[in-house]
């Protein structure tokens, strides 16, 4: 076998090996010869048959198997001849496989970094606590109650205001419209609601002064939901079904049997609990992510190559979509392609070694998810699509590699506890005001974190 060394990189190598032929011919022979007692031929007594027969007709179903052993014992020969401490499990590429021709093999090795861990008792971890003041709690109060619409029916037929709810039939028969605005029966659209079907539909149908039971034509954008650069007009016919006009919200007995509240202070602890729940978990991700700019700051290591760039393009990857669908971040569209690329690859980094540092410091703690954990996870994520949970839960068993999204997280979650409870743990409350500004300045993007 030769080998030779084709790419070194920080923590990164690349190999080509050049296997000759006869060592599979060798490793076939082997196999076929534990076949052969097994074997029955039409003419031959069990176990009878020449090898050269037996071979022409299993020599196929060996041959996969025995390359791939082949290749993994001249890898770990690889490993063992050159030192080499693979981080994660080699690449391996099959690049030319002829019969009776030397079979060539590439291997991409991402060797593991040298981590040397900072005592954690030194490190000063914040601990936010939102301090929200009454006249706050009241505002959120009353924006609630502002926020709540409520409708009935009107009793004299009249043209459509901007406040109203209407349930409208919307048709179309042109083709290159989504199917699933072909035929739309009693669409509820509520006039000045920011958030419409298609785009200016409220406005259009106000435009109007349409009436209950009254036909008309619009001309309106469908670009959005094909996601077009360009508009995309298409002619709907719209039939006005029932107009329903805003009355006056109040939070009446009716209103908090049907939501679950035994009066209105239950109500108003209610919002004053989710209200500061928000903060407190804004809170969470501003301390895990000042932690993380602490890990970040404080270790100092090489990072393998191929894992890098890797990350880098699949990040890329990801960026070329979402220009091309028109999702890119409006911080991103600021900047040029080689601008974007600087950024990603800063980012890139410091993933890349947050990943690296977390799995290290999990392996030196003893740190892992145990199935009862695993099993929580799944059920608490499959949760999130009512209806579907089973389906969710089949998925899991049948794909291992996917339940890495679960683990994951939660192993993320566990190695950061460990830390913090090492931690100096620096206690501080904050206004709404203080929360703001800590937000802006801890998830800078312009930072490139």
């Amino acid at each position: 076998m030769s080998i030779k060394e084709i790419k070194s990189g920080t923590l990164y190598k690349e190999y080509s090996l050049e296997i000759p032929y006869e060592e599979i011919n060798e490793i076939i022979d082997s196999k076929i010869q534990e076949l052969l007692p097994t074997v029955s031929l039409p003419g031959f007594r069990k176990g009878k048959a020449p090898l050269s027969i037996v071979r022409k007709k299993y020599e196929n179903n060996v041959l996969s198997e025995a390359v791939e052993n082949l290749v993994q014992s001249k890898t770990k020969d690889l490993l063992e001849k050159r030192n080499l401490k693979p981080f994660t499990q080699p690449k391996i590429d099959l690049k030319k496989y002829e019969k009776n021709e030397p079979i060539e093999v590439e291997i991409k090795i991402d060797l593991e970094p040298k981590i040397k861990l900072k005592d954690f008792k030194s490190f000063v971890v914040n601990k936010y606590e939102i301090d929200l003041d009454k006249s706050l709690i009241e505002e959120n109060y009353k924006e609630f109650v502002k926020s709540q619409k409520k409708y009935s029916k009107i009793i004299n037929n009249r043209e459509i205001i901007v406040s109203d709810k209407v349930f409208v039939n919307l048709t179309t028969n042109d083709s290159s419209a989504p199917d699933y605005f072909k035929l739309q029966k009693n669409l509820p659209i509520i006039i000045d609601s920011e958030y419409q079907v298609l785009p200016e539909i409220g406005s259009r149908i106000l435009e109007k002064k349409l009436k209950k039971g009254n036909k008309d034509n619009l001309l309106l954008d469908v670009s959005k939901s094909l996601k077009l650069d360009k508009e995309k007009l298409i002619p709907f016919d719209v039939e006005i079904i029932e107009i329903e006009e805003s009355t006056p919200f109040v939070v009446d007995k009716e209103f908090l049997d049907k939501s679950g509240f035994k009066d209105e202070k239950d109500l108003k602890n209610n919002l004053e609990k989710n209200f500061k729940s928000q903060y407190e978990n804004g809170l969470k991700q501003i301390e895990k992510k000042e932690l993380m700019d602490t890990l970040d700051k404080e270790h100092k290591f090489d990072l393998p190559q191929g894992i890098l760039d890797q990350e880098i393009k699949d990040i890329w990857h990801r960026l070329e979509h979402a220009k091309k669908d028109g999702s890119l971040d409006e911080d991103d569209k600021k900047l040029n392609d080689e601008e974007l690329k600087k950024r990603y690859e800063k980012i890139s980094k410091r993933r890349v070694k947050l990943a690296l540092l977390l799995q290290f410091i999990s392996k030196q703690n003893n740190i892992s998810v145990d199935e009862k954990e695993l099993s929580n996870g799944m059920m608490q994520y499959s949760s999130q699509y009512p209806g579907q949970e089973k389906e969710i839960i089949e998925y899991f068993k049948k794909n291992p590699s996917a339940i890495e999204t679960i683990r994951g997280p939660i192993l993320e979650e566990k190695v950061i506890k460990s830390i913090m409870s090492d931690a100096n743990i620096k206690k501080i409350k904050v206004t709404k005001d203080e929360y703001e500004k800590l937000e802006k300045k801890v998830f800078d993007v312009k930072e490139g974190n």
